[in-house]
């Protein structure tokens, strides 16, 4: 049906008086990128919110049947957008008049108050249908003066006599992301019963077409997962017009799954979508759709007025990002094995340690990784921005005290996972590959074996110690029992690295001599 299409714009030229086009624009995972940044790969000046801006305008002024949204994850990701605690982004879907946002994980990764500020400062809907506050469904909360009010299963928007339903849903994954303080009151389904639900009263509100916006999107191996049920919902429902993605950070500028019209605009306003709904003025039946995502190189400008209202508080943002903290006196290799930590691992386990004792906590190791596993981090003068590279996100602390055979189980799953975590400043000897690799020996810094019936104090992020993003199952398990008393602490992983800086001025490769005493 949309596959043998001809383009956008062929199709706008060939329409007549007895159809109409609606025009679905779509922003995802913003990150509070408001200006161009770097893309994964390194290639720079690319994407940011103000580019966005700039084709968003075009394509109103192209067809003013156009609906806006966003597909998750709007704020957090920037220090410009942490320092106003989300609300300039917001504002700035606010000027710009999108018709809704969904809600992304990464929403809550300042807490459930800021989010019911960001709902509190929206001034349109936050869509959610597989999301319920304190046992009430999104939708269900009346009061206008409570913020959870603007939470909705969906919008229905009329547009020269064709209604549309935009159903929202949000990854049910935030459990293995967050501590339960996190995302208090909130509960968040698996999404086909909830958007077998927001169908059912939108076509009794006289929908003529369902597009469903979700904050996930297609794994590369298994399509589906404990996050992201695409696969799920457009099987569930091949009847609906579109599936607008986000959560995976992915470009698809279209794709059929399962016979449905799936879209994904990317990362940090790399690129913008846009979807086109031909219908029948008369019988209102969907002729034809089609799909495609625009990347915001540097031939697309700025917009003026976004970068004007956002100014004061981007240049603030760049004075505190360019403040510097200290001189790292070699480069330190970023890759590491298991059981053999990356210099990098070791420095960023060293600040953590280092952090806790500056708060009276005392701690045998910490377990981290890394974030890009392909740029080390080179020798020179270092600024908050140089770490801002390095810990991107807003992970906190927690220690647990372990035993020595839960640290085994906990090593041994993550170095089975392949993920780039390791225990620092222990010494630990493995054996085996892949599935298969087992730990063989386990030392404090010092050289001392662990004590079998000794609990040893270790820190872990926040995000880590929920799974990991259901990587560390058996870590999550572990902490949740009372014995371990995991315990919060209020300090950021990144704010460790800068404040290690800060306190030493000179930092170079952390040898074992050097390192915290693990004793």
């Amino acid at each position: 049906m949309f596959c043998a299409a001809p383009s956008i714009a062929h199709a706008a030229s060939a329409l007549s008086e007895d159809t109409v086009r609606i025009s679905l624009l779509h922003t995802t995972d913003l990150h509070g990128h408001i200006l161009p940044t770097s893309d994964y790969a390194g290639n720079a000046d690319l994407g940011g919110f103000a580019r966005c801006a700039t084709q968003i305008r075009r394509w109103r002024q192209q067809n003013r049947n156009s609906i806006l949204i966003d597909v998750g994850d709007v704020y957090q990701g920037t220090d410009v957008s942490l320092r106003t605690n989300g609300a300039l982004m917001v504002d700035l879907f606010n000027h710009l008049k999108y018709d809704a946002w969904i809600v992304g994980n990464h929403e809550f990764d300042w807490g459930v108050e800021t989010f019911a500020s960001a709902l509190t400062r929206s001034a349109m809907p936050v869509l959610a249908a597989n999301m319920s506050i304190e046992g009430r469904r999104s939708g269900e909360v009346v009061d206008s003066k409570t913020p959870f009010a603007k939470l909705r299963p969906y919008i229905l928007k009329e547009l020269a006599g064709i209604k549309i339903a935009i159903i929202g849903v949000t990854t049910p994954g935030m459990p293995f992301w967050f501590r339960p303080e996190f995302i208090r009151g909130s509960e968040f389904e698996h999404a086909v019963e909830p958007v077998r639900r927001a169908i059912a009263n939108a076509k009794s509100d006289g929908a003529d077409a369902i597009v469903l916006a979700g904050h996930m999107g297609l794994k590369p191996r298994s399509g589906d997962d404990f996050a992201n049920n695409v696969v799920a919902l457009t099987s569930e429902f091949p009847e609906i017009a579109a599936f607008i993605a986000g959560h995976t950070h992915q470009v698809i500028p279209s794709r059929a799954i399962n016979g449905v019209l799936l879209t994904q605009a990317n990362y940090f306003g790399i690129h913008v979508g846009r979807v086109d709904l031909v219908f029948d003025r008369n019988s209102k039946k969907l002729l034809h759709r089609e799909a495609r995502c625009e990347l915001m190189s540097n031939r697309i400008p700025l917009d003026h007025i976004v970068v004007s209202r956002a100014k004061r508080q981007l240049d603030e943002s760049a004075m505190a990002l360019a403040q510097s903290i200290g001189t790292l006196t070699e480069t330190l290799r970023v890759r590491g094995r298991p059981g053999e930590p990356s210099e990098v691992e070791e420095l960023i386990g060293a600040a953590i340690l280092e952090e806790l004792r500056e708060r009276d906590v005392a701690a045998d190791g910490a377990m981290h990784g890394v974030f890009d596993e392909r740029n080390n981090f080179e020798a020179g003068p270092k600024t908050v921005n140089d770490i801002w590279g390095l810990i991107p996100f807003e992970n906190y602390l927690v220690t647990a005290d372990l035993t020595p055979e839960e640290i085994k189980a906990v090593m041994e799953e993550v170095y089975t996972s392949r993920e780039p975590r390791n225990l620092i400043p222990f010494e630990i000897r493995t054996d085996g590959v892949g599935y298969e690799r087992r730990i063989t020996a386990m030392r404090l810094a010092d050289g001392r074996l662990l004590e079998e019936d000794k609990r040893y104090s270790i820190a872990f992020n926040s995000f880590d110690s929920r799974s990991g993003g259901h990587r560390f199952m058996t870590l999550r398990a572990v902490l949740e029992r009372p014995a371990t008393n995991c315990t919060f602490h209020p300090v950021l992983t990144r704010d460790a690295m800068i404040d290690y800086f800060r306190r030493h001025g000179v930092v170079g490769k952390i040898t074992t001599a050097r390192r915290p005493d693990a004793a």
